[in-house]
């Protein structure tokens, strides 16, 4: 994430992909609230490796005190000084130069970090989360489940979640790329992946590995590989039954839970540690292409699977 600090304050501005520095409230990310500011005076902007500044201006933008030219680019760096008005005196730094990211800042709090999302999250933490985070790359929009009442919400930019008692701000940095993008990428598809799940006889053990495009990726042994390997048995009963394909391997969760010996909110936890593992590896799937979900119902999303008990081949689709 790139970021800017104002010298005088010390407040720190982060910077989205298309950031806008100007007096009009309403239609820039930072407002300068300068009179001798124009209403969209200036922009920083991303253009992948670079972060780039162009003048708007009627008097004008320096760099490093230096006037810069209007409408033209100028290339960003480290440390570089930025002065939007030249009366104000007003100083600002460019203290990192990273590529753009989507944040969570928290809210009234300046001694929390902020939190960089990547594509899942588990808050506070991995071994208790209340709230679970992640990007949907389909839709191109963030999602989270409260773990108490299991209710799937989108985010959009500026939204507000509260983890233990803690506000988070969505900051959504990388705006533009997405839309830009999201009419141009098909739904992924699992036509060309195959899921190989190995269960120890006493099935205490469950192992997974996932073969796409002929390369072979070990998932190791993880517990929630078992909630998955029940959801693919689950759907070929359905098979074998010939229910039609839109209601096959569809389970209540209630049902899911009993089966596990676990209850619900383990059950829902469990889900999404193995679709995080899933798409951390397949970074361009999306979270319901392992395991899908629909009002208190799951399945498994893969069409093609085999589960060995033991050394022997259990079944296959």
């Amino acid at each position: 994430m790139a970021v800017l600090i104002c010298k005088d304050s010390g407040k720190s501005i982060y910077l989205r992909d298309f950031h806008r520095f100007g007096r009009l409230a309403h239609s820039v990310d930072t407002l300068l609230n300068y009179p001798e500011v124009t209403r969209i005076h200036a922009v920083i902007e991303w253009v992948e490796p670079h972060w780039y500044i162009r003048d708007l201006s009627k008097n004008g933008v320096w760099l490093n005190g230096k006037k810069l030219e209007k409408q033209t680019k100028s290339l960003l760096s480290l440390h570089d000084n930025i002065s939007f008005s030249e009366v104000s005196k007003v100083e600002y730094q460019l203290v990192s130069i990273e590529p753009p990211k989507d944040l969570l800042l928290p809210v009234g709090n300046d001694s929390l970090d902020v939190i960089e999302l990547e594509r899942y999250h588990f808050l506070p933490n991995n071994q208790d989360p209340k709230i679970i985070v992640y990007f949907d790359p389909n839709k191109y929009t963030w999602c989270y489940e409260n773990t108490d009442d299991h209710q799937l919400m989108t985010l959009e930019d500026s939204d507000i979640i509260t983890i233990d008692a803690q506000q988070w701000q969505l900051f959504k940095a990388e705006m533009t790329s997405q839309e830009n993008t999201v009419d141009l990428s098909p739904p992924a598809s699992t036509d060309d992946i195959e899921f190989i799940f190995s269960l120890s006889l006493d099935e205490e053990q469950t192992e997974l590995k996932v073969k796409h495009n002929d390369e072979l990726q070990d998932f190791d042994v993880r517990s929630h590989h078992y909630l998955t390997v029940l959801l693919a048995r689950y759907k070929l009963a359905d098979i074998k039954n010939h229910f039609a394909p839109e209601v096959q391997g569809w389970v209540q969760v209630k049902k899911l839970a009993r089966d596990l010996g676990i209850n619900e909110c383990h059950v829902n936890i469990q889900i999404h540690r193995a679709r995080k593992q899933f798409i951390e590896s397949f970074n361009f799937m999306s979270a319901d292409t392992l395991i899908e979900r629909k009002r208190g119902k799951v399945r498994f999303g893969g069409e093609h699977y085999v589960i060995y008990k033991g050394q022997a081949c259990e079944s296959t689709e």
